[in-house]
């Protein structure tokens, strides 16, 4: 196999990869929210980005403009980093609050897809030159603004990813995220290797890197670099689905005993395989295990204030509890020791009915909060 079969098919393994996986997450459906949202398009731009980039799209390309798969390729990376930006900060805010910081940050991502347009068709140069110390100004003008987004964007991740770590109790997740921080902080030795090779000859020419030089830091630059992000996200996802899954599998172990004597006494409780009811399962025990973590941030002041105000109304209070709690989470304000909610439904069908309350109320009280 030729070297450019080779990469012609990294590219479009890769691409076809990420888009796949985003076009499965879409259709798989789950719970649908601004943050799942703008990490299924961030994989999907991703993806887009290395098929525009793979040698056969950019002979394509080049039919109509010379080297348009770069500014293509390049564009859609900036998109992509926008879209995860906007994803974690969906996870670590409220929904008014992440959708400010996602209008705000657009302006950016706007001036920088013009700016690199700008450039790109101002200067027109060969691939060959495009990353070479003696690049045109207009190529050195174009990556900065390329890599200063970059920059900025990437150092906003690894500080969103380090916060939303200190918040999560699940040691797997905790470890990925930091992972992906890493990942981010070896993109930015990639920007800083691309931009310096450009730069730094301009400044003292004594210092241009060429020949065999040039050759070592490219690959340096463009290809360890880069493999050793890839290699600690995919470390970061093994560790996460790896260890839940095992995780998980020593839980039911465990459980084992426990759930053959409720069985026994209560077999029409043992989930089905597929179905509305087991779906409905699911949700209750989604939702009791959000407001279990909810109440335990809602500090005694703030619960003495609900028990006032609600009454005698035990779903509006456990619906003021939950929102207090949820922006407690929110705020990564810490737990407090109080008691669990109170539960005395006898059976799942009186938790339904329960908890279809908690939701009119709660949909009533952050109507309220909005007017």
């Amino acid at each position: 196999m030729s070297h450019a079969a080779a990469v012609n098919g990294a590219f479009a393994t890769m691409g076809v990869l990420l888009v796949s996986t985003a076009v499965t997450a879409h259709r798989r459906g789950g719970p649908a929210s601004p943050a799942r949202g703008a990490f299924t398009a961030a994989l999907g731009t991703l993806g887009v980005s290395f098929l525009v980039q793979s040698p056969a799209a950019r002979d394509l390309q080049n039919g109509l403009i010379s080297n348009l798969g770069q500014l293509t390729g390049n564009g859609t990376t900036l998109i992509a980093a926008y879209l995860m930006q906007v994803g974690m900060v969906h996870i670590l805010h409220d929904r008014p609050h992440a959708g400010a910081l996602a209008r705000r940050w657009l302006l950016p991502l706007v001036a920088a897809l013009v700016g690199v347009t700008a450039f790109f068709l101002a200067t027109p140069t060969a691939a060959n030159r495009f990353t070479s110390p003696d690049a045109p100004a207009g190529v050195v003008a174009y990556y900065l603004v390329y890599t200063g987004y970059l920059a900025v964007t990437l150092s906003a991740m690894v500080l969103l990813l380090r916060r939303y770590a200190t918040r999560v109790d699940d040691r797997h997740l905790r470890l990925s995220l930091h992972l992906y921080a890493w990942s981010c902080a070896v993109g930015m030795l990639y920007l800083a290797g691309r931009i310096g090779a450009l730069v730094v000859g301009r400044v003292d020419p004594g210092l241009m890197i060429t020949g065999d030089r040039y050759g070592l830091l490219e690959f340096v630059v463009a290809t360890v670099v880069p493999a050793i992000a890839l290699v600690l996200v995919v470390l970061a996802v093994l560790i996460r689905v790896v260890g839940r899954a095992l995780d998980h599998r020593r839980a039911i172990r465990r459980l084992q005993p426990l759930w053959e004597a409720i069985r026994e006494v209560r077999p029409h409780a043992v989930l089905p395989v597929s179905g509305p009811r087991l779906r409905l399962y699911r949700r209750v025990v989604e939702i009791q295990d959000g407001r279990l973590a909810a109440a335990a941030h809602v500090p005694p002041a703030t619960l003495a204030a609900i028990d006032r105000t609600c009454g005698g109304s035990r779903a509006a209070r456990d619906a003021a509890i939950l929102a207090a709690g949820l922006a407690a989470l929110r705020a990564g304000q810490p737990a407090h020791d109080a008691a669990p909610p109170d539960e005395d439904e006898p059976d799942l069908a009186a938790v339904v009915r329960h908890l279809e309350r908690v939701s009119a109320a709660y949909s009533r009280l952050i109507v309220e909060g909005a007017a």
